[in-house]
Order: structure tokens, then C-alpha cells, then sequence
């Protein structure tokens, strides 16, 4: 920075796609920082180093910049990077070089920095390549709708009389749904490393050659798509066409098809099973006093899902904390953080799964040993929010924050809450996180629509102690007064409209030993019961007779 007379470098935890996971190439930040949260952003001065983060790895953001030389900067807590940038610009006697790499993007601030340095390549001098997996073909029968329509479809949207609309797409996950490919250039992510110009006069693929096999060239050139060199994307600027920045694939893509929809059922069927057998596993060695870590049950996990033909990967690294991990949202065990799981308290499980038919994502946290009263407690009042959103109706036009409150209702009553949502979209065989539907506090103005497909995660966090967490996968679907609240008084459909609601799909049981059943309503009892109910009889015809036993006295009715 000295040296080119910088006063002020500014980096965000991003690639050229923004990606959610980074490959190894684009991730600068950690390099730099030994930062290894997804969100971050940097700012490097002659005199400071700070890095802003999201309340998800506030604890383990203290940990990983310990000694580092970068102070932590949270956000929504302390001042904005926005606001802190202003600051530093009014308070300079001369007017500032700010300088960031051709990443950085910051609306107005923008008009500040200069976007073309890159001072971190000249210094990793190891830096690692690019990814270069062979991209797949991914069949019409998982995916319901051929490349060759979604592609009209897309092209119907940004459709223009002149015949010069077009769509330059940088978003692998949309580039790997509209061409019905895939590909492993992204951690637990079946996406390839590309862009895409799609437009009515032409359709062209930018990726690297040596990713393409003869049987995708042909396939590619029945679509009518060129190739063309993955580094000449950012200087291709078809003249004459114009790009339109209202982009129809993300919504496209959120809504399932029935085609998904049942394979979402068939992974989350799959998931069922080979979770049950996981924590049959993981009870019977705690309970023969067996060492059992937390990275111990992250290779279990694997181990288990791996034994169905069309699993392919974890949807994202598994989280595994016991006790006080819990208490990190994001936690991931590695070889200097794992523990042994021994002694008292709450194991906390986030995982997922990549099946060819579909993405699974699904926490549980379990008890272990003797679970104090305040855990039962704070379990119970974050199973009844869950349960509070995945009963929830409401009628069409509604949005993810507007149904938000519901899971953190008895949370708050209690003096609690969670800083994260409450809900993400979960990609079909993509990405694990996905837009633009999601259930936040934060005003997100997309309706929620029938065949969306999202998590429901209410949670708590005590530092220091332990963490709670149940998550599903819910999908949106008509609700049917008639069949589904026969005791309703008739209405006018004219008058009031038609009305949603939320399908559970993902099947694992819930732990009943660490419900206080004194804070649970009759309705709330009987969700429960259900539920369980329902995860047995679906999931106990592909398990071994012991699995089977164990999973029924899992299922038994509270009273």
C-alpha cells in the first residue's frame, strides 16, 4: 500500500460469481486474516485492520483473528462499514486512495474506490488454481423441465421488440439450473466455474475448454450454445444488445416443479434412513463408553449417507458441537477445536445431504447424559416457534417476514432470541442456501409462493454454554379448508381469497427427552406425536430390525 501510495485497501469475502462457498483460489480473505466465516469484509489502513462479520461468527471470528492484528467488527452491533468508510473519508485533510479488487461493490462508496488493484495475487505466492472438473449432463428426470424450454422461458422474460434483450448470468447455481448441468469446481456445491450470455440473437458459454466433455460439447451445441473461453466473459459486451438487470431465473428456480417436489420427498426419504441408523450409532456407543468425538459423527454422517447410489456429497460441512460449541451458529469441528462427546448435556447436529434428486438440510439437537432443567426449557421454547411456523396458514401474497415472528414468539416472551433467520431456499441438487424467498426479521419484499421450498430453524445461543437448534425443510402448498380445518366456518373463497400453507418433508424424529411438557399446548403435543408418528412409518420399512426397535421407542406418543 506504501508503495503504491494506497491509504485504504478494502476487500469482501466474494468471487467473480458470488459464490457462498469459495474455491480455495478466491479465498484472500482468510489467507490474509485466518478468518474462515463466509461473511466478511476487510479494511486495511496504515494504521488499522478490521474485519466485519454477521452475528453467525461473532464467537468464532474472536478466535480465529485472535493475534492476528485484526480487530473484529460486528455487524448490526457496531457502526456499519458503510458508515465507517464515510467517516474515514470526511475526517481525511487530503482526499483518500481507496483502492479494492474488481469485487468489491459498495453502491454509492462505490463512486470512491478504485476497483482494478489486487495487491493480495503478488503476494500468495502459492496461491492455489482454479478447479477444473468435468462438467455433467443432469437428466430431465430429475429435473422435470429441459434446458431447451427454461431457456425459452428466460428468453420470453427479457424478450424485446427490437430482439436485442439479453441476460449476462455470472451466478453459477443459475448458470448449472437453466442448462440442466453440473459440476464440482464448488465446495459441496454441484456447480461448474462459468458464465452465460443468453440473448435472442445469441447464447454463449464462457468456461474453460478442458471442463468440457465430448458428449457436453454436443450436448451444449443442440441447445444452439457457443463456447468460449472462460477468461474472455468480462470483455465480451455483445454492442447492440441491451442487458437487463431483472432477472426472471431466481424466482424461476426457487418454484419446484412436481418433478423436484417428489424428489425432494425420495432425498429427504433417503436422509431419514440413513440418519436413524447415524444416531442408533451414536447413542448405543456413547452409552458403551466408547471415545466418540465430534469429528467422529461428521465421518459417521458420510458414512451412512454414502451408502445410497445417488448421494453425491454433503450439502455443506456438517456441524457437530457438543455443549459450549453449540453456541457458535457456524461452528465447525476441526482437528485443533474437536472434543469428545462425554458427560452432560446438548449435541447440536446441522447437516445435509446432496442426492441426485435432491438437497436435504436438517438440524436436531439431542440430550446427552442428564440434561438440566434451563436446557429442557429453552429446547421446548424453541421446538414450539418451529412448530408455531411449520403449522402456520396464510394467504397468498404473504412474505417470509411476515411469518417470521411466529417462530420466535416464545422466545421472546421468554427474554431470548436468535440474531440469524428463521428460513433460507434450498436449491434442488444446488446449492444448499438460495434465494429470494427466505423468513428474517428483515423486510425481504418476495412473496412466498406455492412449490417454494425453505428451512424452518428457530434457535438459541448462550455463550459459553450450549446452543439449540430444530430445523426442516417445509414446502409451500395450498391449503385446503374442506379437508384440512373440516371445523371452519364456511367463507366466501371470493371474498377472503385462496390461502397457504407449509408441507414438513424432511423425516427424522425429534428427541422428546428434552421437552419440559409443561410448556407445551394440547396442539403442540399432538404436532409432535404426528410427526413422529409419521417419520416411523415412512422411514422404518428400509431399516434393519434393530434400527427398526430403536427408532419406534424413539416414536413413542407424549402424553
Amino acid at each position: 500500500m506504501q508503495q503504491k501510495g494506497i491509504d485504504l485497501y478494502l476487500m469482501v469475502n466474494s468471487d467473480p460469481h458470488e459464490s457462498e462457498y469459495l474455491p480455495e483460489y478466491w479465498k484472500c480473505i482468510t489467507w490474509l486474516t485466518g478468518f474462515r466465516g463466509e461473511v466478511a469484509t476487510v479494511i486495511v489502513t496504515q494504521n488499522e485492520a478490521l474485519l466485519w462479520t454477521d452475528s453467525r461468527f461473532f464467537l468464532s471470528g474472536d478466535q480465529q483473528l485472535a493475534d492476528s492484528g485484526f480487530q473484529l467488527m460486528k455487524m448490526k452491533v457496531d457502526i456499519p462499514v458503510e458508515t465507517w468508510l464515510n467517516n474515514y473519508i470526511k475526517q481525511s485533510v487530503n482526499p483518500p486512495v481507496i483502492a479494492g479488487d474488481k469485487r468489491v461493490i459498495f453502491g454509492k462508496m462505490a463512486d470512491f474506490i478504485t476497483m482494478d488493484k489486487d495487491l493480495i495475487s503478488p503476494l500468495w505466492e502459492d496461491r492455489p488454481t482454479l478447479p477444473q472438473g468435468k462438467i455433467e449432463i443432469y437428466p430431465d428426470a430429475y429435473n422435470g423441465v429441459s434446458a431447451a424450454e427454461k431457456i425459452r422461458r428466460v428468453l420470453d422474460c427479457i424478450h424485446r421488440e427490437d430482439g436485442k434483450g439479453a441476460l449476462f448470468l455470472k451466478a453459477l447455481d443459475e448458470i448449472a439450473w437453466v442448462l440442466n448441468l453440473r459440476g464440482s469446481d464448488i465446495h459441496c456445491t454441484p456447480v461448474f466455474i462459468s458464465y452465460l450470455l443468453l440473448s435472442e440473437t445469441r447464447k454463449v458459454l464462457f468456461v474453460d475448454d478442458a471442463k468440457l466433455t465430448q458428449e457436453v460439447k454436443m450436448y451444449l451445441q443442440n441447445l444452439g450454445i457457443e463456447t468460449a473461453p472462460y477468461e474472455e466473459a468480462p470483455l465480451t459486451a455483445e454492442k447492440g444488445l441491451h442487458y437487463t438487470t431483472n432477472n426472471p431465473i431466481p424466482l424461476m428456480k426457487a418454484i419446484k416443479n412436481p418433478v423436484e417436489i417428489e424428489g425432494y420427498r425420495k432425498a429427504m426419504l433417503k436422509d431419514g434412513i440413513a440418519l436413524t441408523r447415524f444416531y442408533h450409532w451414536l447413542e448405543d456407543a456413547l452409552k458403551a463408553g466408547e471415545t466418540i468425538t465430534e469429528l467422529d459423527c461428521v465421518d459417521k454422517l458420510i458414512h451412512y449417507r454414502s451408502s445410497f447410489e445417488d448421494y453425491r456429497e454433503e450439502s455443506f460441512d456438517a456441524i457437530v458441537a457438543w455443549n459450549e460449541h453449540g453456541a457458535l451458529p457456524h461452528y465447525e469441528p476441526r482437528p485443533e477445536s474437536n472434543v469428545t462427546i462425554q458427560g452432560d448435556g446438548l449435541l447440536l447436529i446441522d447437516t445435509g445431504g446432496q442426492y441426485l434428486d435432491g438437497t436435504t438440510d436438517i438440524t436436531r439437537t439431542i440430550g446427552v447424559g442428564k440434561v438440566s432443567d434451563a436446557m429442557k426449557r429453552d429446547y421446548t421454547l424453541v421446538l414450539k416457534g418451529h412448530i408455531r411456523l411449520a403449522t402456520a396458514v396464510f394467504p397468498k401474497g404473504t412474505r417470509g417476514d411476515q411469518l417470521d415472528a411466529l417462530a420466535r414468539l416464545d422466545l421472546w416472551r421468554d427474554g431470548k432470541t436468535y440474531r440469524h433467520g428463521t428460513g433460507h431456499g434450498v436449491g434442488h441438487y444446488l446449492g444448499c442456501h438460495e434465494g429470494p424467498e427466505s423468513i428474517r426479521m428483515e423486510h425481504n419484499p418476495q412473496i412466498l409462493e406455492e412449490g417454494m421450498l425453505f428451512s424452518n430453524e428457530p434457535a438459541i445461543y448462550l455463550g459459553g454454554k450450549y446452543g439449540v437448534r430444530h430445523e426442516n425443510c417445509v414446502l409451500v402448498r395450498p391449503f385446503d379448508v374442506k379437508n384440512e380445518a373440516p371445523d371452519a366456518t364456511p367463507c366466501d373463497l371470493s371474498e377472503h381469497g385462496e390461502f397457504l400453507c407449509l408441507e414438513t418433508l424432511t423425516l427424522c424424529y425429534i428427541d422428546t427427552s428434552c421437552i419440559d411438557r409443561n410448556l407445551l399446548t394440547v396442539d403442540e403435543t399432538n404436532w409432535i406425536n404426528n410427526y413422529n408418528r409419521r417419520v416411523y412409518e415412512l422411514v422404518s420399512p428400509y431399516l434393519e430390525e434393530s434400527d427398526r426397535i430403536w427408532l419406534k421407542q424413539k416414536c413413542v406418543n407424549l402424553i
